[in-house]
């Protein structure tokens, strides 16, 4: 099965010790940039030649090597392989160039009937090529001649050898530093591989922004005149042609799609193929593929970029490609779908080659089917994806496609293979697999134990990728609000609480009781009056609401909530009516506490044209990594030691992450989030509802464990974590932040934007859980 924690890409060790080495070199002031002139003079000197052909490729390399140099943040050993990537392609040109002078007649070759396979990623795509590259008549593009078109050696023979060992190389290269990539695209030096590794000769591919965040070179991509590219395209074909003439070709790769105007306008009798899938599918299926390609290069993976700049390119490539099929092209089309080529992949390849005008007789059957039985799906691994993981909802995707779906009747896929946890029907590709299921735990902390939270907490402080969000500036105030903490006495929440007092903020800190200093303190180190107590002890539903008594007695309007109070006990322990303490301090105390502010007025939502109340929930990571909630003993006290504390503190913040995103539907139901990337909903918003993971804090969270173990985890956690005060930056962000109070539905892990987990985010299982504890919330109505 794929790894789904995109955002610390697998680094084997020998991989992880040159990049120290070349981080530390570059601390020493070794360039770390890519040099256009010093990549040409390398081609030079390995080929002899100088003549890199005239067509408008130099611009197209200048860009690009800016745009790598200034955004893609790639790690030494991605420096190194982009740095040879591009030095084989120039070398690559000097040879076609060569061969093509001393040839001319190339320029003559007729490549005969050209069949291309298109459609977005994930449609079944290589599934097709390699079906019809399996026909006796048809050839396609091998991946050793993808990776080397010319190759040298003293014969033919050894050409042909040199050019196989260099693509075995760069096979046994990407299974080793991205294991996963085989599962999810599988790749071989003599199978079929995609032509858009001959537009990478080119410098003008897709390739570059699916491997690497280059987002300046993207729009210089798509303001582009791809005909020139096209051009370059059939060149190399010919060259192609002429080592191993053919009479047919099978072209593939989802990157025509966004230029079947360029591409038709080169190939003018080519035949278009154009396969169609369930847009929820194969844009979660591909942006899943992209942070695993991404991430040989950088540490820095940001699934929720991947999915926002994908979400637009690829609805650019379908409405680019309708607008082209509804002119004079529109009889070049065959549509496949998906859904019939999985159900008889046999019949389909014999619709295409009748409708291009090449035989399928009993050989051609034979081979197909030959071909199928030795390719069974996952036969590299399982792929696993999911929507949300990359910011997309399916409701967003939905409306981007809209069109698109009515224009090719292309059905939902839930509706073809039942729930998404389901496999598809048997498929001999591996190329597209099937969404993850819903519930399943994610690799996360829970299920690491103690030791291995620690060390991915430690790992995500000192490996920080770029942040998402800047801090709050200092000139923000928010004077005239009443904010809210619970757990202010400590930690993260007293932390909180000075940064929110010296913004303004008429302060409210609830806290256990015996803390009756703590206001002074607060008001002393924020320099602001406007300071109170209130008393809660949130494992004891009975103090909970005597203080939601003591806040509507007041007449307390709460403007910003910070729900922050948490703790980790070392074994199981029993709140005061008896539930577990964790899932009571958690969850539970803030569910009765919010149900009763609502009505009481302490939290109201807002009126339009005023301002909107924000409840922040203090979460963590660790509720990917736990089981789903079990209903039938929810907050059921249940003995356990310390080797099962942390899974079950996980399973208490998965409630409480549930709970967020569900509260967040309830109090916003006309300003729900109707696109798949981010929107302006603001006015419609009545409360905003977001949680947040503030990494590895040094707090006194460990405060119910023994003392000798406290005398050992306590330093480490000092020594190791971030101080409250300097960790606090999301917490800030979320409660002053004026995008975080027109938005709802946040999720931060440090300073980066990311999603609950599938489990958290399943609207089925928040309403399940708001209606079982809804039945808690009234029981503990009689402790009043």
């Amino acid at each position: 099965m794929t790894s789904t924690d995109y955002e610390h890409p697998y680094r084997p060790l020998g991989v992880r010790a040159f990049n120290l080495l070349g981080t530390a070199g570059a601390d020493f002031g070794l360039s770390d940039r890519l040099d256009v002139n010093s990549l040409r003079d390398a081609a030079r000197r390995r080929t002899g030649l100088s003549d890199f052909g005239d067509d408008g490729h130099a611009e197209a390399l200048e860009v690009l090597v800016a745009s790598i140099n200034d955004e893609a943040r790639l790690t030494p050993i991605g420096r190194v392989i982009q740095k040879s990537r591009l030095t084989d392609a120039l070398v690559q040109r000097l040879r076609i160039q060569d061969l093509v002078t001393r040839h001319p007649e190339i320029e003559n070759i007729d490549l005969g009937t050209i069949i291309l396979i298109t459609g977005l990623q994930r449609t079944g795509t290589t599934l097709l090529q390699r079906l019809l590259c399996s026909h006796p008549q048809i050839r396609g593009i091998t991946g050793a001649e993808a990776l080397v078109p010319v190759a040298t050696g003293e014969t033919a023979e050894r050409s042909e050898r040199s050019r196989r060992w260099r693509a075995m190389l760069a096979q046994r290269t990407v299974s080793y530093l991205a294991p996963d990539f085989q599962a999810i695209h599988p790749v071989g030096h003599d199978q079929a591989e995609e032509d858009v590794l001959l537009l990478d000769l080119n410098f003008m591919s897709q390739t570059a922004e699916a491997t690497m965040t280059v987002p300046g070179y993207s729009r210089w991509l798509e303001d582009q005149d791809h005909i020139q590219n096209c051009e370059f395209l059939r060149r190399v074909l010919q060259v192609l042609a002429w080592q191993r003439p053919t009479g047919a070709w099978v072209l593939k790769t989802p990157h025509h799609l966004e230029h079947l105007d360029a591409f038709c306008t080169v190939f003018g009798s080519a035949s278009v193929v154009q396969a169609h899938r369930d847009p929820r599918v194969t844009l979660a299926s591909f942006c899943s593929m992209v942070p695993h390609g991404r991430g040989i290069f950088s540490d820095q993976v940001d699934p929720a970029e991947i999915g926002r700049h994908w979400c637009r390119k690829t609805q650019r490539m379908v409405e680019r490609a309708m607008q082209v099929r509804t002119g004079s092209l529109a009889g070049q089309f065959v549509d496949v779908s998906y859904y019939d080529l999985i159900a008889d992949p046999i019949n389909e390849v014999r619709r295409i080659c009748e409708a291009t005008g090449v035989g399928f007789d009993a050989v051609a059957e034979s081979e197909a089917e030959q071909f199928i039985a030795a390719n069974p799906q996952n036969r590299f691994g399982r792929h696993v994806y999911r929507l949300d993981d990359f910011g997309l909802t399916e409701h967003g995707v939905d409306e981007t496609f809209a069109a698109y779906r009515e224009a090719y009747a292309i059905p939902f896929e839930d509706d073809q293979h039942g729930s998404p946890s389901a496999d598809p029907p048997p498929s001999p590709s591996a190329e597209d697999n099937v969404p993850a299921s819903r519930g399943r735990p994610e690799r996360g902390l829970g299920d690491r134990g103690f030791v291995g939270a620690a060390v991915t907490a430690f790992r995500d402080l000192r490996n920080p990728k770029a942040p998402d969000f800047a801090p709050v500036p200092d000139g923000v105030r928010i004077d005239g609000t009443t904010c809210l903490v619970t757990g202010a006495n400590s930690g993260l929440g007293r932390a909180a609480a000075v940064e929110l007092a010296r913004r303004g903020g008429r302060m409210v800190l609830a806290c256990r009781p015996g803390h009756d200093g703590v206001c002074e303190e607060i008001k002393r180190e924020s320099g602001s009056e406007s300071v109170e107590l209130v008393e809660v002890d949130l494992a004891d539903l009975r103090s909970v609401h005597r203080c939601c008594d003591e806040l509507r007695d007041r007449g307390i309007r709460i403007d910003i909530a910070l729900m922050n109070a948490g703790l980790m006990t070392p074994a199981a322990q029993r709140s005061a009516q008896g539930y577990d303490e964790m899932f009571a301090v958690h969850f539970l105390a803030n569910r009765v506490m919010i149900d009763r502010w609502l009505p009481d007025g302490v939290v109201a939502p807002a009126v339009p044209g005023g301002d909107r109340p924000r409840i922040v929930f203090v979460s963590s990571e660790a509720h990917r990594s736990s089981a789903s909630i079990d209903f039938d003993r929810l907050g059921e006290f249940v003995p356990y030691g310390m080797k099962d504390s942390l899974r079950h503190y996980g399973v208490s913040k998965l409630a409480l992450c549930t709970y967020a995103t569900e509260l967040s539907r309830r109090l916003n139901r006309r300003g729900e989030a109707d696109c798949g990337v981010d929107g302006d909903e603001s006015e419609r918003l009545e409360v905003a509802v977001h949680a947040l993971c503030p990494g590895g804090v040094a707090t006194n969270i460990t405060r119910g464990a023994p003392a000798p173990l406290r005398s050992v985890v306590d330093p480490l956690i000092r020594l190791f974590f971030r101080s409250p005060e300097d960790a606090v930056e999301p917490v800030i962000w979320l409660c002053c932040a004026p995008e975080a109070g027109s938005s709802t539905g946040l999720y931060l892990h440090l300073m980066h934007r990311k999603q609950v987990s599938e489990s958290a985010a399943d609207p089925a299982i928040g309403a399940r859980l708001w209606e079982a504890s809804q039945v808690m919330v009234e029981q503990s109505r009689g402790l009043q």
